[in-house]
């Protein structure tokens, strides 16, 4: 789920096997059709998704998988979120959903980038831009810039 098209069509280039662009589609009417209902009560609309996973870091995703998650859901989050994020314990009781927090370095990120460099063509979409080591500063801006590129590269000669 993302609102920007150019995420959206690089997820489904490294495997996604379906995308939500959450300006243009309902969430929920999109994750039920993909996944089917599972109401709490008669007449209600929540999608039979079990695991959402964030990774954007966005408040937004957060409080939009609260409010839809259906009974025994688990949330992932590996982002990174820079500021608090209010949860409503009260508004999830009944949800019994799982929040997992994740934080795969100094661990995992040796078999992530085993993963890259045998697979380097499949995920070479996802690096947006690419900038020479004189052009650091530059890299950096775009980089911290919401909205401005996807994955930046600094390359060394």
């Amino acid at each position: 789920m993302d609102m920007i098209p150019s995420r959206l069509e690089k997820a489904l280039q490294v495997g996604a096997h379906a995308v939500i662009n959450s300006a243009e589609e309902d969430l929920v009417e999109r994750l039920v059709e993909l996944h089917g209902n599972a109401p709490r009560r008669p007449g209600e609309k929540r999608p039979g998704t079990d695991i959402y996973l964030d990774a954007a870091g966005a408040p937004s995703v957060i409080q939009s998988v609260l409010r839809i998650a259906k009974p025994g859901a688990t949330l992932g989050i590996v982002a990174v979120h820079k500021k608090p994020v209010e949860v409503d314990f009260g508004a999830i009781l009944s949800t019994e959903l799982t929040i997992v927090m994740s934080s795969g370095y100094p661990t995992e990120i040796f078999e992530v980038t085993e993963d890259i460099i045998e697979n380097w063509e499949r995920y070479a979409p996802i690096v947006s831009d690419q900038f020479d080591f004189d052009d650091v500063e530059q890299a950096l801006t775009t980089a911290g810039t919401p909205g401005a590129a996807d994955k930046v590269v600094v390359t060394f000669d």
